[in-house]
């Protein structure tokens, strides 16, 4: 370019064209470059599977889940559990994976390098997901499988390790239960025999059989009155029986002289 000069789009377009290849040579060879590359590198397949977590059938309002965690820190100690060397080696084993590795890398490097391969995340609040990488696409299907299915049973083993620890639990609860309600019915009964006939449940049998009472104090009253009267009238018979009969008194004799006469007589 000639400085102070007026270009316009059209010489600039004509400067473009005539220089078009230093353009077009750097990124032909970059893009050659990049292929060979690509080329060396093997090939990985990725197999991944989704697993849903179903919550418990039974509503909540009857029977309360005994699973209180939440998905993501109960998937973090299982992920730990799965990961384990022990687990990750048995399936290397099986699968005779990372053969190469092994003859000339240590057991926990090729542990370290397949769990590196491992891919466990949380898709929702209730799924998660578990992906394995491999160069072989068969081999990357199995060992996703074998994953998934040990997620599968370690979280089933959990479930059931936490139901039997809340139904011993429960029991324990119901047999402490039971105790206290054998205790209490004992005391109860203890109660009852102290103080029977005093009960606040007993209120209308007692009132019931005071009432009687006082009806059979009343009839004895009146009895005992009629046996009194009937004691007086026999006492008065008995007293007027024993008396002496009165006896007459005999009139005076008439005289025998001769009549008196008058001096008329």
């Amino acid at each position: 370019m000639i400085p102070g000069k007026q270009y316009t789009p059209e010489d600039l377009a004509l400067i473009l064209w005539r220089r078009k290849w230093w353009a077009i040579l750097p990124a032909i060879v970059i893009t050659a470059g990049v292929y060979a590359w690509v080329r060396t590198l093997p090939n990985l397949y990725r197999s991944d599977t989704l697993i849903l977590v179903v919550p418990q059938r039974v509503p909540e309002n009857y029977v309360k889940s005994t699973v209180t965690t939440r998905i993501e820190d109960r998937l973090q100690s299982i992920q730990q559990q799965i990961l384990s060397r022990t687990r990750l080696e048995r399936i290397i084993q099986d699968f005779n994976l990372y053969a190469e590795a092994r003859k000339v890398a240590i057991m926990e490097d090729v542990v370290e390098r397949m769990r590196a391969n491992i891919s466990v995340q949380v898709v929702k609040g209730d799924a998660f997901r578990v992906s394995f990488t491999s160069d072989e696409a068969r081999t990357a299907m199995r060992v996703c499988e074998r994953v998934a299915s040990l997620f599968i049973e370690e979280n089933l083993r959990d479930r059931e390790v936490l139901a039997e620890g809340t139904n011993q639990f429960l029991e324990a609860q119901l047999e402490d239960a039971r105790r206290r309600l054998i205790e209490t019915e004992r005391k109860v009964e203890e109660y009852k025999r102290t103080y029977a006939g005093e009960l606040p449940e007993q209120r209308d049998a007692n009132m019931q059989g005071l009432h009687n009472v006082e009806m059979q104090l009343q009839s004895l009253t009146e009895a005992m009155n009629r046996d009194r009267d009937r004691r007086l009238i026999v006492e008065r018979l008995v007293a007027d029986a024993e008396s002496p009969e009165p006896q007459l008194t005999p009139a005076p004799p008439a005289p025998t002289g001769p009549p008196q006469v008058g001096p008329d007589g």
